[in-house]
């Protein structure tokens, strides 16, 4: 059978049982999926189902419970294909659970989200059923692909993942949250590769490639729309506040055919110089903040 061939990923990998693909001990699912826990204490169980490129079957790939490699049932797949939520009282009343559809930042499916909450009679299953969605959404809006969900996390084992510069990420993304793709291209103090430092679809420690070198080296702007003709990512040259080179920054934005290129190209300069302003070293931001 196939296995899924990802260039980028780390040299560990675990073979779940059942699945027909090898993965490495910690991919971005995980990660995305442990941020959740964190972020959620009351949240009992997450588990992402995904079918791996290049693989036949319909696995998990995350969660807080093990199971990793487990196939995807008669449930899971209905969700996957018909869109529509499973929702279900568990464990003699004491559970909700919540099956939802999950989608890349593209808004194409990949496959199907469990979350499962306490339950007592009474509860209203409304309100757990959009905070699942919640908590699906913000996952959606952080996932380039499904390849993009099975690299390994950091991209570089060696990689700092929780700079300040991350913290800028985030914050711009929630301040425009019509923002698809945001990737800091930098060269660390000391470092002797530029790398990916911040993102909100992981890959930290990804080194440049030709693209975001000339980028640097010439302080032009690489512009291109994906090949689904639904995202249009400029990658400009980043500065400090002093305006001194430090880097390249990623900006993918929303598209449709016949959009205004240059009012993208205008929108995503201001998101850049937003980041400027924010930046006062190359230093500054690449020091711890958890």
């Amino acid at each position: 059978m196939k296995r899924l061939a990802l260039a980028l990923l780390a040299s560990a990998f675990v073979v779940p049982a059942h699945a027909d693909v090898a993965l490495p001990v910690k991919i971005y699912a995980q990660h995305l999926a442990d941020e959740a826990i964190a972020k959620n204490p009351d949240l009992l169980v997450i588990m992402m189902h995904v079918t791996p490129p290049g693989a036949a079957d319909n696995i998990v790939v995350a969660s807080n419970i093990g199971r990793i490699g487990k196939l995807g049932d008669e449930d899971d797949m209905r969700v996957i294909t018909t869109g529509k939520p499973n929702l279900e009282i568990a464990h003699n009343g004491t559970r909700f659970e919540v099956e939802l559809v999950m989608q890349d930042m593209g808004g194409n499916t990949i496959g199907a989200m469990g979350l499962v909450f306490p339950y007592k009679d009474g509860d209203d299953k409304e309100k757990l059923r959009m905070r699942a969605e919640g908590i699906r959404d913000a996952m959606n809006v952080r996932t380039l692909n499904t390849a993009n969900l099975l690299e390994s996390y950091p991209l570089d084992k060696s990689a700092t993942t929780k700079t300040h510069a991350q913290k800028l990420v985030d914050g711009m993304l929630k301040k425009h949250p019509e923002v698809l793709l945001l990737a800091m291209h930098v060269t660390p103090p000391k470092g002797s590769d530029n790398i990916i430092i911040a993102s909100n679809i992981g890959r930290i420690g990804k080194k440049a490639d030709e693209d975001d070198l000339k980028v640097i080296a010439t302080g032009a702007p690489h512009l291109a729309v994906n090949e689904a003709a639904k995202r249009f990512s400029a990658e400009l040259v980043l500065q400090d506040a002093a305006g001194k080179t430090i880097g390249a920054i990623g900006i993918g934005l929303p598209y449709s055919k016949g959009d205004d290129q240059a009012a993208l190209i205008k929108k995503a300069e201001g998101v850049r110089d937003e980041f400027k302003a924010q930046i006062p070293t190359i230093e500054s931001i690449m020091e711890l903040d958890p």
